[in-house]
């Protein structure tokens, strides 16, 4: 039987690998990374860590009778519209499900 080199062969796994690259680059191709080495530093994550100290039940969850873990700390006014990046009185414990819903509803 002959043998195929490894990088010649055109199996299901690899079309399906390339594929799942491509859609996940073009998923990504329009965020905004221009906060990126603000939410990576030593000082994010300590108030970050502060923050879901203070709320740890998600703030927009608690309004509807809900009781739900806070996961994210959200900037209630977002950096790019003007609000204060370490302000305490900007940031909020919100679940992932609520933090998603009002980051769409901002952008």
């Amino acid at each position: 039987m002959p043998n195929i080199p490894k990088g010649n062969r055109k199996t299901f796994a690899v079309k399906a690998r390339s594929n799942y690259l491509k859609d996940k680059e073009r998923a990504f191709a329009n965020i905004d990374r221009s906060n990126a080495s603000f939410y990576n530093s030593r000082l994010w994550r300590k108030l970050r860590h502060i923050i879901l100290q203070r709320d740890p039940l998600c703030k927009h969850c608690i309004k509807k009778n809900m009781y739900v873990s806070s996961t994210v700390v959200d900037h209630i006014l977002p950096i790019n519209k003007g609000g204060a990046k370490l302000s305490l009185e900007n940031l909020q414990g919100l679940c992932s499900t609520c933090h998603n819903r009002k980051s769409a509803y901002d952008k």
